[in-house]
């Protein structure tokens, strides 16, 4: 078994960010990704049209976590309010401290995040972490793409994409004793950990 996804795109699927993803990010972070890696069809797992209907919701993202090479995610102040998405974070996280990321030796993560918001309510513990800011560039619809902002996107996006190609080139080689039920399971438990650093009224991880 090895890797069957380049990247899990983690977002919440609420409407409107569900049409910033699919609408403005997806498709120009496809083509520079596939340009940067140089490769023709980067695999790119998302919870839309992935799953087809009769499977089973929680092993297919469970299945895809464990064999994503690296995680993308989309940060809004109500992703850490959905299970799921905390779920997802968690689990990557798990295993780039697990695999000695964001430590002194390796300094580089497996979870690539950019914010769709000021980030204000985000737990202490998330605001640690590198994130890009693409707070301006939140809107949807051919107005935003005919005005400079759009240029602008697309250069940010475009420099963002280096950041997810180091952290693609620096992933651990898939491991086989990611598929066992405690991995998981210690991942999800591992929030605990990561909650005391919370504040009242943040959302946990």
């Amino acid at each position: 078994m090895a890797y069957k996804y380049d990247v899990f795109l983690s977002y919440r699927a609420l409407p409107q960010q569900k049409r910033w993803v699919m609408k403005e990010f997806f498709p120009l972070f496809k083509s520079f990704l596939e340009e940067s890696i140089i490769k023709e069809d980067v695999k790119i797992f998302m919870d839309i049209g992935e799953i087809e209907g009769g499977q089973a919701w929680e092993m297919k993202i469970k299945d895809a976590l464990i064999h994503s090479r690296i995680m993308v995610s989309v940060l809004s102040p109500t992703y850490f309010f959905s299970e799921w998405c905390r779920k997802e974070f968690a689990v990557m996280d798990y295993r780039q401290r697990q695999c000695d990321y964001l430590s002194i030796n390796n300094p580089n993560g497996l979870i690539v995040p950019l914010k769709i918001h000021d980030g204000e309510h985000f737990s202490d513990y998330v605001k640690s972490i590198q994130i890009a800011d693409f707070n301006d560039y939140y809107l949807v619809g051919k107005g935003f793409q005919k005005t400079i902002l759009y240029v602008e996107f697309q250069r940010k996006l475009k420099k963002w994409i280096e950041e997810v190609v180091l952290a693609y080139n620096h992933a651990p080689s898939w491991d086989v004793s990611w598929k066992h039920p405690d991995w998981i399971n210690k991942a999800w438990e591992d929030l605990d950990k990561l909650n005391n650093l919370k504040t009242k009224n943040q959302p946990v991880l």
